[in-house]
């Protein structure tokens, strides 16, 4: 009889899967066979680039440091920057993607865990000075994000004041900064409300639940791509599938439950940040089956938990695979989709 491709890719991952942590090499390298993948998302005016892909607040070698910097997705629109999330080391990957900070026009945020907002503030102030004294006075930066949004805003303006009024009092900086970055708060909606329009973009938010955390996902539609975003969410308590039901694309965080687990467990862990890691994530199968239910027919697995590159990408796939049978793409900083 021969073999499918499904019952391949969950052999692979059951072969990785009994090896245990003890698989996941430390730097470890890329194998041969994941090269780059065409893009078939990005179309059109649209241009999708993975800026991060590691999801955690942990930076260690074992999660995937050394390789993978903290969530974050770049959307390109006529070169006009729409940025999810901004995960640790999400500002200098712009620069490595061949674009200029100045161009990043929204900031939309899906919660502010440390590992989704690590760089908010260096990406808001930097965009600031790349644009220094620009000749277009409308430029401007807006951010978006739930409950939480506002206290950032003003946490981030105490903490960096010296250089802000520095850099607009006595090195003549225009427009000021609150002249430049407007950020918007709104409550997680239950179902779905809209966040802004315009002719390049359409972004709607609905609520998930990530614990006792705030958060939302997203759904972005472009001239191009319909595109729904996950942000961190738990298996249960929300309308996630039936929000990103007929999308092109789905891009939804993972992860390796049982290997994180017997990891942390060995480290002596509290138990209850374990807890938080299984009930307010979601695993292979649960991403497979909001997949399957949403109709969608491709599968963006980013903010992976965890991100070592000993767990090569046949792994994340064999895992969903049992759940889920359209295309399946695992996210690499850098990487157009």
């Amino acid at each position: 009889m021969a073999t499918t491709r499904r019952e391949m890719l969950v052999a692979a991952a059951g072969g990785l899967l009994t090896a245990g942590l003890g698989g996941m090499l430390v730097n470890a390298p890329r194998a041969s066979g994941e090269t780059e993948i065409t893009p078939v998302i990005s179309k059109g005016r649209t241009k999708i680039v993975i800026l991060g892909s590691q999801g955690g607040q942990q930076i260690s070698q074992l999660t995937g440091a050394g390789v993978r910097c903290g969530t974050s997705v770049l959307i390109d629109v006529d070169g006009v920057l729409t940025i999810l999330d901004c995960g640790c080391g999400s500002t200098h990957r712009i620069a490595e993607a061949g674009y200029d900070l100045n161009q990043v026009r929204n900031i939309i945020i899906t919660h502010y865990h440390q590992d989704h907002v690590a760089e908010l503030g260096s990406m808001a102030s930097f965009a600031w000075s790349t644009g220094r004294n620009g000749l277009d006075k409308k430029r401007r930066l807006d951010v978006y994000g739930p409950t939480g949004t506002k206290r950032y805003e003003k946490g981030f303006k105490q903490s960096v004041w010296l250089s802000i009024n520095d850099q607009q009092t006595k090195l003549g900086q225009r427009p000021y900064f609150n002249k430049f970055a407007f950020w918007h708060e709104f409550k997680p909606p239950l179902h779905t409300k809209k966040i802004f329009s315009s002719g390049k973009w359409d972004i709607r938010a609905t609520r998930v639940k990530h614990g006792g955390m705030p958060a939302v996902g997203y759904r972005i539609r472009t001239p191009d791509v319909d595109m729904v975003f996950s942000g961190d969410r738990g298996r249960k308590g929300d309308n996630f599938a039936s929000f990103a039901k007929g999308a092109d694309v789905l891009f939804h965080e993972i992860i390796a439950e049982g290997l994180v687990v017997s990891n942390l467990t060995a480290q002596g862990q509290a138990k209850s940040f374990i807890s938080h890691l299984v009930n307010d994530h979601c695993n292979p199968e649960t991403v497979g089956r909001v997949a399957t239910k949403a109709g969608v027919g491709t599968l963006v697995l980013y903010h992976l938990i965890p991100g070592n590159p000993g767990l090569v990408d046949a792994f994340w796939k064999g895992q969903v695979a049992p759940y889920y049978d359209g295309e399946v793409i695992v996210a690499r900083d850098l990487m157009v989709v």
